[in-house]
């Protein structure tokens, strides 16, 4: 009697608990998303003027990763600074195409600090006119952070104009001295060039010595009066995706320029042009002299110090990795199904035998 009375509880419990689960599991996440709104909310900015743009970028936390949103085009009277442990992210408010950052004239644009990150994900980083000698787009600092999801760094310029003391101008579009990754956008129509006895410019879309992959986007239409229309590279350079095309060397290398490490797993160079040929990093397959210009290595020019790794038409370590993790499954797969038929078969013998014995007793 006790025991049909508690089961008969039980089961008129059991709805009211389960309501209760129910609601508490609801108050939970909810509390969560609220408080992943809310916080969202408070880390996305907008902005319509340099003032405020400073202000926002200057008042976010150290480490916090902050939005902001750029409400219409904004004309700079200094170079945007993003501080040291800034963690920020450039993004237009807008439908269609892209509001822009116009630098002032003979600054760069952003200068990205040592220990900040700048994201840019939908803006124009341009200029009306700049004669900045390094980094006339956007300038990365040593151990600072560059990224470019969308958007464009377009018509800047890095010019030198001649001084003895000076090693020419250098990154028309980005310089980077730190870490700059590009998975998609375009770096188009930069150009960088010296004056006298300067030397002239290299890298009229990027200049790098610090680490570059590029991943995805186009580097393309830059100009550079000495090494590198698309890429100059003294650091590291890894290019898995991507185009660089129809950029313009004085001298070598109108789609590349190393003197450092340049390794490329994949995307493409081609159309670009430099004047001075025979330099070619690659087969004329890959790079037909002059009229593709594409790349040159140091090493032709009596230097040991560089590195240039071609794996086109080759796997990469991540493929070659996924490809054995797959046949291992496979065969792992194979083995176990083979070994439960077997299994299964020994079972039905073993049944019919003591069945057989059974019987015969």
């Amino acid at each position: 009697m006790n025991m049909n009375t508690k089961l008969h509880t039980s089961h008129k419990t059991l709805p009211l608990i389960s309501l209760l689960t129910t609601a508490l599991i609801f108050s939970l996440f909810t509390n969560i998303f609220m408080n992943y709104t809310i916080e969202a909310l408070e880390n996305d900015l907008h902005v319509k003027n340099e003032e405020e743009l400073k202000n926002a970028i200057n008042n976010t936390s150290n480490k916090k990763a902050t939005t902001i949103n750029i409400d219409n085009d904004i004309t700079l009277t200094e170079t945007l600074k993003i501080p040291t442990n800034k963690n920020i992210t450039l993004t237009s408010n807008k439908i269609t195409e892209y509001y822009k950052l116009i630098g002032a004239e003979y600054k760069s644009t952003i200068f990205v600090d040592k220990d900040s990150t700048l994201k840019i994900d939908g803006v124009i980083v341009t200029h009306i006119k700049t004669a900045i000698s390094a980094g006339g787009g956007i300038y990365v600092e040593e151990n600072g952070l560059l990224i470019l999801y969308s958007g464009e760094i377009s018509n800047n310029e890095a010019v030198d104009h001649g001084s003895p003391f000076s090693p020419g101008a250098s990154g028309g579009g980005v310089c980077n001295r730190g870490v700059f990754e590009m998975y998609g956008g375009k770096i188009s129509g930069n150009q960088v060039y010296g004056l006298g006895s300067s030397g002239g410019g290299s890298g009229g879309g990027v200049f790098n010595t610090g680490i570059f992959t590029m991943t995805g986007g186009e580097i393309t239409n830059n100009v550079a009066n000495v090494y590198g229309g698309g890429v100059f590279n003294t650091g590291i350079f890894t290019m898995t995706g991507g185009e660089i095309t129809n950029n313009i060397a004085e001298n070598w290398g109108g789609g590349v320029s190393t003197f450092g490490t340049f390794e490329w797993l994949g995307g493409v160079i081609s159309g670009n042009t430099a004047k001075i040929s025979g330099n070619n990093v690659y087969p004329d397959d890959y790079d037909s002299e002059t009229s593709n210009g594409g790349s040159n290595n140091s090493n032709n020019n009596g230097s040991s110090t560089d590195k240039v790794e071609l794996s086109e038409g080759g796997f990469t370590l991540r493929e070659v990795v996924f490809m054995c993790v797959g046949v291992g499954g496979l065969v792992i797969g194979v083995v176990g199904v083979i070994l439960f038929f077997t299994s299964k078969k020994e079972l039905e013998y073993i049944k019919k035998k003591n069945k057989l014995t059974n019987d015969n007793s």
